[in-house]
């Protein structure tokens, strides 16, 4: 058992440290190129993000295929399906998002109220795109090869476990700050527990990919909310928020306030509802 053990510790090692080398090279190569301030400059943004992608893509590659030996078609992406289980995700994750919008507005804590005066369409396919790729990016990290690995070789029990471990610490800087990070760590928690069954029971990334981007899409892009106390990064918002932030999340954004638990608490309930269930790591 420690052998077993010992040789998933060191392949997931070894993807996170090729990943970790590959954004690197894209960050230094982006602040060479880009500046120190490229992170005000959308190009530059875009970069880093579809770099950080590919980084993480390319050690999932390189591992799985040339370590385990695998096909391809067990990284988690087939193609097959892709559309369908993007829009199916998307739809769920901005449905499961209105949810605490709703309750708010039923507590009189949030109300229609709506600037669009600076909106542009290019501003926001570009912050949709940003937001994507981000979303990408983050669910190969966590929920790719250190997934398959542990749900493979262990339990699907495990690997959900241990990739939101995973996904909360990469957001331990702005859970980390008062009651609303600390509420917002718990929805982050929660939410790693939706990506992780939807990819259980889809036995596809495409559908956690889908949750995600619909619920951060929705929120910050569209809407115009903070996300998990990062600004949204458009200058539009539909609402305004005049309740205590307990609730409301304040800066922190929903996902701060009590009520955004909601969401992917209905989120898990819909996906175990409505999606089949597999027992095992499909072709792994």
């Amino acid at each position: 058992m420690f052998h077993k053990l010992a040789v998933s510790a060191g392949k997931i090692l070894l993807f996170y440290g090729i990943w970790a080398a590959g954004i690197a090279t894209v960050t230094l190569s982006v602040v060479h190129f880009g500046g120190p301030k490229f992170f005000d400059k959308m190009g530059w943004r875009i970069a880093i993000e579809a770099g950080g992608m590919v980084a993480a893509f390319a050690a999932l590659f390189i591992v799985a295929v040339f370590v385990d030996k695998r096909s391809i078609t067990t990284l988690g992406l087939p193609a097959r399906g892709a559309i369908t289980g993007l829009i199916k995700g998307t739809l769920l994750g901005a449905a499961i998002f209105a949810l605490p919008i709703g309750i708010l507005a039923a507590m009189g804590y949030i109300h229609y109220a709506p600037d669009f005066s600076n909106f542009s369409m290019m501003a926001l396919s570009l912050a949709l795109f940003l937001v994507f790729v981000n979303v990408v990016d983050q669910e190969l990290i966590v929920r790719s090869y250190l997934f398959q690995e542990l749900w493979a070789k262990y339990s699907g029990a495990t690997a959900v476990i241990v990739s939101t471990i995973v996904f909360v610490g990469l957001h331990a800087a702005p859970i980390s700050h008062g009651m609303m990070g600390k509420i917002a760590g718990l929805n982050i928690l929660l939410a790693s527990v939706l990506l992780g069954l939807a990819y259980l029971r889809s036995g596809a990334l495409w559908l956690p990919i889908g949750i995600h981007f619909g619920w951060n899409g929705l929120q910050g892009p569209v809407l115009g909310i903070n996300l998990t106390g990062v600004e949204a990064g458009v200058h539009w918002h539909a609402f305004a928020v005049n309740g205590p932030a307990l609730w409301t999340g304040g800066t922190m954004g929903i996902e701060g306030g009590l009520t955004g638990l909601a969401g992917p608490l209905l989120g898990i309930v819909i996906v175990l509802t409505f999606f089949r269930k597999r027992s095992t790591a499909q072709a792994l």
